[in-house]
């Protein structure tokens, strides 16, 4: 539910033992320095302002994430006075860096590291070897054959919670909906006040009676995860239709207010809400209906959780093998393609990038179809990491969605 962080990342400089200063710092040595310093030598070779956004420590991370995944740092080939191909080891990263006029860096971008002779079985490996439950189903579909191909999967039958990711059956309903003619993308919704959730998204900040377009509302629960236009949708659409489309593993059906409710303001419902039976589950989602998020007095609180909160009891639980074939039998939706997931996935790249992921405090999904040119197979790529105990390993989970990633352009 929180934003997506990106495999781009806005690194600081570091530096080496027994250099004293960084005077006449040159891309070489700050790349160098990033590579082999600790964050106490961090500071002192960052613009305060630059250090104030990601801390040293944070830095020093960052370039542990590269050095395990390529390889010791060898050398920094100049693409031009900015832009550098960095080379390790076992592959490369793309890299930007910019030392301001005190001579300090102000600016540091690292790509996705590509490893020489990457392989499939590489990344799979990799994938078993992260803290907490991973899924992973990538498949190839071609409309020649009567089933998709499996290229690579790992636990893709095993349902774990996806977060957002289920709006795709949102969407999928919907979509439905308007080819059967009940609905246009031009039907206009009124935005309720007893329909609004917290963010992420812009529509919980719109005065109730407010007038979007369908299409609208469905392009921001997809493109920016806007929960409140996600659970005006639900609403409208109603638990009676939407059971059909969600899979058996969605015991429960609830809404984004709902979930958020239960879980960050109200954890003795929770509680309660995962040990009972299906008449008394419902009483209380109805009970949730009723209180409105402005009458919540803060609801600032709910984005400094960092820790999972009943991420095993209290989510969607979908496998992304359903993930997967979910996303595919809506590749010709254009909403799809708003948000590819920039900084994993670039629309220059790719004919078709459709995308929707999800994540909360434990959990973080990334759900694609993706099609280099119009005439070739398509393929869905659907990742999922989930650990109840703490946040999951998001920079080195990334780091193989974006190995895996480079793969399929090659495939």
């Amino acid at each position: 539910m929180k934003k997506l962080m990106s495999i781009v990342l806005f690194v600081i400089l570091l530096t080496m033992p027994g250099w004293a200063d960084n005077a006449d710092l040159s891309p070489q040595e700050a790349y160098g320095r990033i590579f082999s310093s600790n964050a106490e030598q961090v500071k002192q070779y960052f613009a305060p302002e630059f250090l104030a956004v990601i801390s040293a420590e944070k830095i020093v991370e960052i370039g542990k994430v590269y050095v395990n995944a390529l390889g010791a740092y060898k050398n920094a080939k100049s693409a031009d006075n900015k832009k550098h191909l960095l080379e390790f080891e076992k592959g490369t990263a793309e890299s930007l860096i910019i030392i301001n006029a005190n001579n300090k860096i102000s600016t540091l971008w690292f790509g996705a590291p590509e490893i020489s002779d990457d392989n499939l079985a590489a990344v799979k490996q990799a994938f078993e070897k992260l803290t907490g439950k991973v899924s992973v189903c990538l498949l190839r579909h071609d409309p020649a054959k009567n089933a998709p191909e499996e290229i690579l999967t790992l636990n893709e039958k095993t349902p774990l919670g996806c977060g957002s990711a289920f709006k795709l059956y949102l969407l999928k309903a919907l979509d439905e909906s308007v080819k059967q003619g009940k609905r246009s993308w031009a039907d206009i919704v009124e935005i309720r006040d007893e329909w609004k959730s917290f963010p992420t998204g812009i529509l919980q900040d719109w005065p109730a009676g407010s007038r979007h377009t369908l299409e609208t509302v469905a392009g921001l629960m997809i493109s920016l995860s806007d929960n409140t236009a996600t659970d005006h949708i639900y609403n409208l659409l109603g638990e009676k239709t939407l059971r059909e489309y969600f899979p058996a593993s969605c015991v429960d059906l609830f809404n984004t207010g709902h979930l958020l409710k239960l879980k960050f303001f109200f954890p003795a419902k929770a509680l309660e809400f995962t040990k009972a039976d299906a008449a008394a589950r419902k009483g209380i989602l109805n009970e949730m209906n009723s209180i409105k998020p402005s009458e919540i007095a803060s609801y600032s609180a709910i984005y400094q959780i960092e820790n999972p909160v009943l991420v095993e009891e209290l989510e969607w639980f979908i496998s992304t093998r359903d993930l997967c074939e979910t996303i595919y039998s809506m590749r010709d939706n254009h909403l799809l393609r708003i948000n590819p997931a920039a900084g994993l996935v670039s629309k220059n790249d790719w004919h078709i990038a459709g995308f929707k992921g999800g994540s909360e405090p434990g959990v973080l999904n990334y759900t694609w179809v993706l099609q280099k040119k119009a005439e070739t197979p398509f393929y869905t790529l659907s990742c999922t990491i989930i650990d109840p105990q703490k946040p999951v390993d998001e920079s080195n989970f990334n780091q193989l969605v974006s190995r895996l990633l480079k793969l399929i352009e090659k495939l």
